[in-house]
């Protein structure tokens, strides 16, 4: 690529408009051999990203140089917003709708959606704009409760819990935002959202999991809770705590399992220490259970694993073990 060209696309999340490279001295026929030979994936209308580029990139570094494409080509000032806002943040894309861009503009635009694109309108203050990567995107707790105003509870969860949990936002800003909102269309499903996150989750997997268990009506644990007698953290912290029920609950992931390891061991390792420890936590009196990712189909499968060990917990206690 032209060192022009590969300069503005590295400030563009890879993004090459046509008229950059009509400026770069790139003819039209030139531009149309790469589009048809595929050496340039067409993103959106005159906007192009590198094939081996665009092979390279997940859903969300894809999405972002598709909020790049829209915002360098549309013809009026706007703010990357909802979902887009998140992903422009680097937070979790699980069951997000990455298909179009989400934009805000000022009151008096209709709301539509157009060429890819949700166009919205509603007024943000200055404090409630931020500049990522060259774009003005909005402030994390818009983002994270204009995002559950169009999407579905579980996956807004895995979003506010992984804001909060990167200092990003703040429980209160998240309710202050959400008063102001709270008139608008699905302003309810962001009120749940709201009063559930919890920047203690650590993971989409165990946000994924406090809401499979809250759905089967089990009780609320507490979250990534010190355990006297394990040792030092963090092997000490457990993911989650029925502490009326003497019942662990931790999820399974690549994530925890490379936090685990340490220089010279291999997975292996990892797992025969949590062999260990799962049976220290059952001495220490104890239920342990384990969820892993392809468990999250099975929510009736989840709820009974722990139901089953809250009455093996509440068996020991009528027996008379106390830990």
């Amino acid at each position: 690529m032209d060192p022009k060209l590969t300069g503005i696309a590295a400030t563009q999340g890879g993004v090459i408009l046509r008229r950059q490279a009509l400026d770069a001295g790139f003819s039209d026929d030139e531009i149309t051999q790469r589009r048809r030979s595929g050496a340039w994936v067409t993103i959106r209308r005159g906007a192009y990203v590198e094939r081996d580029l665009w092979r390279a990139m997940d859903d969300g570094a894809r999405h972002r140089a598709l909020v790049h494409a829209v915002v360098c080509t549309l013809s009026a000032p706007v703010v990357v917003s909802h979902t887009s806002a998140m992903v422009m943040r680097r937070l979790p894309t699980w069951g997000l709708d990455l298909s179009a861009v989400h934009v805000t503009r000022a009151p008096g635009v209709s709301p539509r959606f157009e060429a890819g694109v949700w166009h919205h309108a509603a007024q943000l203050a200055g404090d409630q704009v931020d500049e990522i990567d060259g774009v003005a995107v909005a402030c994390a707790a818009r983002g994270v409760v204009d995002t559950a105003r169009v999407t579905p509870f579980e996956p807004s969860v895995a979003v506010a819990d992984a804001a909060l949990h990167a200092d990003l936002t703040s429980a209160d800003e998240l309710l202050s935002t959400l008063e102001q909102t709270r008139d608008w269309p699905g302003a309810r499903n962001a009120g749940r959202v709201v009063e559930f996150s919890d920047g203690r989750a650590e993971s989409v997997g165990e946000s994924r999991t406090r809401v499979r268990l809250d759905l089967a009506g089990l009780p609320r644990p507490d979250l990534q809770v010190v355990i006297d007698g394990l040792g030092s953290d963090p092997a000490a912290r457990v993911d989650f705590l029925f502490e009326e029920h003497r019942t662990i609950g931790e999820f399974d992931g690549k994530i925890k399992y490379g936090r685990l390891l340490h220089p010279g061991q291999d997975p292996g390792d990892v797992v025969w220490q949590e062999k260990q420890r799962e049976d220290r936590l059952r001495e220490l009196g104890f239920e342990v259970v384990r969820v892993i990712w392809a468990d999250l189909a099975r929510p009736d499968l989840i709820a009974d694993r722990f139901r089953r060990a809250f009455a093996r917990a509440a068996k020991r206690s009528r027996s008379g073990f106390a830990a």
